[in-house]
């Protein structure tokens, strides 16, 4: 019976991969660790990581209306999971810091906890970095190349170049400005080759484009190293006779501004010296097909390590508040202590840990959350439907840890921030007092988080 259960398991594990291969089949997604720009306010860049951000704030501000708009003493359904929820937080907090401390430090410390498990949690969501608009990898390339002068510059010899930059980009269906990875869509990419003028890497990327997107066909030598004859019967496939492929534009051609169409930024017109004209671009705008890279809408808010740095600047300032408002100016002495060299020392040391922990917030969580992302995405190109729904379960477990584990350590420093430091300091007793009796238990724990 067992061995059954193993072959059926098996054949079912196989099946899956099978059908993933197939079904789910498309490119293998372009790593970038910055968010994407998806727009441009004035001078502020609008990223996929803020999109995402917003629509998290949006979502716990409608789940606390419709928790809270028709609240009973005797909650039931939706209030009191919310309830239960918070009123858990809530313990956990006194449980470390004191019911007076909690209190004080729960609003911070609470929707720090929800907003990163919820902005953790939504980046697992099947249509993130699916779903999004296309930006124009072709109109890169020419904008690239034709930034210097090519007489000036010799691509890949003084650093200032494209020195075997990879172009990856997406051969897709449909058009317009909004783009799904669409099953069966292939990944493909140009180099721009160490010592190449840009003359040179224009031809070859005619006969490269040729070759994906027209009924063209050229070797693998001819790829690499046109011929004037190759060059010429690859713009010839481009010529617009062809419905399905795009148009080479030249700058001799009646067709001024074709090439503006998706890139929208000027004329970039490179010398072909196989063709003896100017070539302004590429138009894929009225191809089946396109050569894009897919910029998605929306992404982990945390899998940006501006975000990351934001939320950890935010928790060292409420710290600083916290030990400031309870302590007044004689929280200074926990850093500035001359009573002794051995003193000084250590409050220098605990100075620098004060900036060290914006540093160490800021990275922890973004590396988790990256990787996850990361993780995720690559498997489910390499193995859909088997292993990616491991991962995925992971994942819900990391992200809520990540949650977790951000709150607590802003909570345990807060606690260590509103803590006498020596016998004459004078303080709100009812507030620090209250938490550091409370933390003594878990303070070699707090030490070493610390």
């Amino acid at each position: 019976m067992k061995r059954t259960y193993l072959l059926v398991g098996l054949l079912v594990a196989v099946g899956l991969i099978v059908a993933g291969l197939f079904v789910a089949k498309g490119p293998q997604p372009e790593i970038v660790v910055p968010a994407e720009v998806i727009t441009k306010v004035g001078f502020l860049n609008i990223t996929n990581t803020m999109i995402t951000a917003w629509v998290v704030m949006a979502v716990l501000i409608l789940l606390g209306f419709f928790a809270t708009r028709t609240m009973s003493l005797a909650p039931s359904g939706f209030q009191n999971f919310m309830e239960a929820a918070i009123g858990f937080l809530f313990d956990q907090m006194s449980d470390i810091a004191g019911e007076t401390a909690a209190r004080r430090f729960f609003p911070v410390i609470a929707t720090i906890f929800l907003f990163v498990l919820a902005s953790n949690w939504m980046g697992l969501l099947p249509f993130f970095n699916a779903i999004g608009k296309v930006e124009d990898v072709n109109h890169l390339i020419f904008e690239n190349l034709a930034s210097e002068d090519p007489g000036k510059l010799t691509l890949g010899e003084d650093g200032h170049y494209i020195e075997g930059h990879k172009f990856a980009g997406t051969k897709m269906g449909g058009g317009g400005s909004f783009f799904t990875i669409k099953p069966g869509a292939s990944a493909i990419d140009f180099h721009v080759e160490v010592g190449e003028t840009p003359g040179e890497a224009v031809d070859r990327y005619i006969v490269f484009i040729a070759n994906k997107f027209s009924g063209f066909e050229a070797t693998a030598d001819e790829l690499a190293h046109p011929s004037a004859e190759t060059v010429a019967a690859a713009a010839a496939a481009l010529d617009g006779s062809d419905p399905d492929a795009p148009l080479l534009v030249l700058a001799s051609a009646d067709s001024h501004g074709a090439g503006e169409e998706e890139g929208g930024e000027g004329h970039h017109a490179i010398a072909s010296p196989a063709l003896h004209a100017d070539v302004e671009g590429i138009d894929f705008s009225d191809a089946s097909q396109r050569f894009g890279l897919v910029i998605p809408f929306f992404r982990g808010v945390y899998s940006d390590v501006n975000n990351t740095l934001a939320l950890g600047l935010i928790a060292f300032v409420m710290i600083e508040f916290w030990g400031f408002q309870s302590l007044g100016f004689g929280y200074l002495k926990k850093f500035f202590n001359f009573s002794s060299p051995i003193a000084a020392f250590v409050g220098l040391l605990e100075l620098l840990s004060e900036f060290i922990r914006v540093i160490s917030f800021a990275f922890r969580l973004f590396g988790n959350i990256f990787a996850g992302e990361v993780l995720v995405l690559m498997l489910t190109f390499l193995m859909p439907f088997l292993l990616v729904d491991i991962i995925y379960g992971l994942e819900l477990f990391v992200g809520f840890i990540q949650a977790a584990v951000f709150a607590l350590l802003t909570l345990v420093f807060g606690v260590m921030a509103i803590e006498a430091h020596g016998d004459d300091d004078h303080h709100d007793g009812s507030d620090a007092g209250d938490a550091h009796h409370a933390a003594h238990p878990t303070t070699s724990g707090a030490a070493q988080a610390h």
